[in-house]
């Protein structure tokens, strides 16, 4: 250790100084700055590389603090990014919201001829769900006098009304079309010139069964179907078209929205279950299934009257025949049935079994003249 020591020679001060006094010193050797040098450059080293941990240590700091500060902004951002959807709410209470359903209760139709008002009518459904019934239950209700086309109809159908095309008589139901088509002109034109007081007292109920093979049948159906959806209930003749199948196509109004936006669709049975899982109703499906009286009028609930209501009513008021056009100022000269038959008595043997037969003469002997409500009486 003591050759690590440096002798430095210094002249003994003098015994006597003052502050003008020179002290000689001399100044270190070459080796010794040499190793003062050497030293100080290790220093410089040591200290840079503190110094550029510290640079560093800093330069990470303000890195983390921008990203901090980046992540915050782009959160807050965030919230009001995910609120745009939903009008400004922020998502949290969007999902609370919908995560709880509440099924609002149905709004059931339960007057089904104040609902049907200023409408045309489509019956839908499967064989024995009731169509015919509630045809002429509305027919009775709606009032008025009643044609029906019924191309395969037995004797026992439809009994009290004005039947015509059994037997699929394709041309008597074109003679048929052709007279509602002149009777319709002629209520328009009545209605023209007196206005709609004029058209009361005269109102008719037609009602076509199977219309979609009338369609490919009867050459006149479409210009039929289109003069009554259009002008049928300003004219007092309302339609009701019966049919198993639900297709437009069918109807004969594919790319005819206008014609078909002119008819209420009652569904029944499976045709309704059928529409309303269309609908993905849950709520009207287990409604529809609950009891036969439950139908749909468009995409709504309707509750029919009880069967027993609605054939009570068609028996009651099916002991009259309605004789056509006899309420029409300008009716045409003869009927499509009487056009083909050379008596009454055929009319008769069509509409009526022999029980009734005595009860049609004393009509036609007593009744002419006389209007239905009279006649029930």
């Amino acid at each position: 250790m003591a050759n690590d020591l440096i002798d430095i020679k210094v002249a003994a001060p003098p015994k006597t100084a003052n502050a003008h006094t020179w002290v000689e010193m001399h100044l270190p050797d070459g080796k010794t700055l040499l190793r003062y040098c050497a030293w100080g450059v290790g220093r410089v080293m040591f200290s840079v590389s503190l110094f550029t941990v510290n640079l560093t240590r800093a330069t990470f700091k303000f890195g983390v603090w921008l990203c901090d500060g980046f992540e915050a902004g782009v959160k807050r951002l965030l919230k009001v990014y995910d609120a745009l959807p939903y009008a400004g709410s922020p998502i949290t209470q969007v999902i609370e919201a919908s995560a709880a359903v509440v099924e609002e209760p149905l709004e059931i139709i339960t007057d089904i001829i104040s609902a049907i008002d200023g409408k045309q009518v489509m019956i839908i459904g499967e064989m024995g769900t009731g169509k015919s019934t509630l045809a002429q239950y509305l027919a009775y209700t709606v009032g008025g006098k009643v044609r029906v086309y019924e191309c395969e109809g037995t004797p026992t159908d439809w009994q009290g009304l004005e039947v015509i095309g059994k037997g699929e008589n394709w041309s008597a139901i074109e003679l048929g079309m052709a007279e509602d088509l002149e009777d319709l002109s002629n209520q328009m034109k009545l209605r023209n010139e007196k206005g709609d007081a004029a058209l009361v007292g005269t109102e008719r109920v037609i009602i076509a069964e199977e219309y979609p093979e009338l369609v490919s049948k009867v050459a006149s159906s479409s210009e039929w179907l289109e003069r009554h959806a259009r002008r049928g209930r300003k004219a007092k003749r309302f339609t009701v078209l019966l049919s198993q199948y639900d297709r437009v196509a069918a109807w004969g109004l594919d790319g005819k929205s206008d014609l078909a936006d002119a008819f209420f669709r009652i569904r029944l049975g499976k045709k309704a279950l059928a529409h309303a899982k269309s609908l993905k109703n849950e709520q009207l499906i287990n409604w529809l299934k609950l009891d036969q009286s439950h139908c749909l009028l468009d995409d709504q609930p309707l509750k029919l009257p009880p069967y027993r209501e609605m054939k009570a009513a068609t028996v009651r008021y099916g002991s009259t025949i309605f004789q056509p056009y006899t309420d029409n100022a300008n009716k045409p000269e003869k009927s499509a049935e009487n056009a083909l038959k050379p008596a009454p008595e055929a009319v008769c043997d069509e509409n009526f079994l022999d029980g009734d037969r005595v009860l049609w003469r004393l009509i036609q002997r007593f009744g002419e003249g006389k209007s239905d409500s009279a006649l029930v009486t």
